[in-house]
């Protein structure tokens, strides 16, 4: 048997904004679902934050998952097990309320305490979101539980929340040392170590994205292999201008590939405006949804000083924090994040 693992869908992201979400849709309409047909796939586990408000639904957002996510599924056979991320839940001490059970009660099931379900012979460890709440009954399963995996929604010390940038707050990995193997969600960049695999999300949802490896796993029960299928999808694009190497007059690049996605233009060296500015509008006329230029000035930099395109903006913060020399830059980058991702995602 061969289960589908995906997580961190966060349909609604970006302010429920409809570029974002056709791009999530997407990938599992051109990669997901083509996949399980082929594979004769007919289980789904996904391991939380399916929606992304915490709060309240954008009702366009619910017709078009219900309609291109939930709808498939159905259509398909195919039985979808959510455990419950810290999105999906309305408070914060409590899994009691939450999406899956006042929108999807009856095509899901939801996982909304710890528990053991044989997948053909495969016997897994499902847990929620971790909260006051049900943190001693959650950890007294398991310490007992029978299961060489576990799966869920975990916030682990140590583990990156977003690359080069790992967290210090959450429990303790080795709470979870006697599993075979441990897949969790909640991190978006995917990263192992030890027991412990953060599958990263299925599509982009930032510029610090841009060179990360996107897609969903399969699990073969009776191997316990877990294959990874790439997303070859991609929104964000970075392309490089320096008219001291390229004459643009005579050769434009081709943009096509970008089009419907967001590019950051990397200036190397800018003597020529005019050929600059038929640049910027021929990427412009590609149908992108939006461009971001970058020159020397605008990262700090001196000339000599080389780029790196792939920054994002919680790398620079985590890189003005650090000189700052502050008394306790973790607090303060782990602040910072948080505020960050709420204005991301809330």
């Amino acid at each position: 048997m061969k289960i589908a693992i995906v997580c961190d869908t966060h349909f609604g992201a970006r302010n429920d904004h409809p570029v974002y979400l056709e791009h999530f849709l997407k990938f599992f309409e051109d990669v997901f679902f083509p996949t399980l047909d082929e594979q004769g796939i007919k289980t789904v586990i996904h391991l939380g934050d399916l929606m992304d408000r915490r709060k309240y639904v954008n009702f366009n957002t619910l017709a078009e998952v219900r309609s291109r996510f939930v709808k498939p599924l159905h259509d398909r056979g195919i039985s979808p097990h959510i455990i419950l991320g810290n999105h999906d839940v309305y408070y914060r001490n409590t899994n009691e309320v939450n999406c899956v059970q006042e929108l999807f009660r009856s095509d899901m099931t939801l996982i909304d305490s710890p528990q053991v379900i044989d997948f053909d012979g495969l016997p897994i460890a499902l847990i929620p979101w971790i909260n006051k709440e049900n943190e001693q009954k959650t950890l007294d399963f398991i310490s007992s539980c029978k299961a060489p995996l576990l799966m869920g929604h975990l916030e682990l010390m140590g583990y990156e929340v977003q690359r080069g940038t790992a967290s210090h707050e959450g429990m303790d990995a080795e709470t979870f040392k006697r599993f075979e193997a441990v897949y969790s969600g909640h991190y978006h960049c995917k990263h192992s170590k030890g027991n412990v695999h953060y599958l990263g999300t299925p599509y982009q949802f930032t510029f610090g994205d841009l060179y990360e490896p996107k897609g969903f796993h399969i699990l073969d029960t009776q191997t316990r292999e877990l294959e990874y299928i790439r997303n070859p999808i991609t929104m964000y694009h970075s392309v490089e201008y320096d008219d001291t190497k390229h004459d643009y007059y005579d050769q434009m690049p081709d943009f096509s590939a970008y089009s419907e996605g967001f590019v950051r233009v990397v200036v190397r060296s800018k003597t020529n405006p005019v050929m600059f500015d038929r640049f910027v509008e021929r990427l412009n006329d590609s149908k992108i949804h939006g461009m971001n230029i970058l020159q020397d000035k605008d990262l700090g930099l001196n000339t000599e000083e080389e780029i790196d395109a792939s920054k994002d903006t919680l790398t620079l913060i985590n890189a003005e924090i650090d000189a700052l020399k502050v008394e306790n830059p973790a607090k303060l980058k782990q602040i910072m994040r948080d505020l960050y991702n709420e204005s991301l995602f809330s």
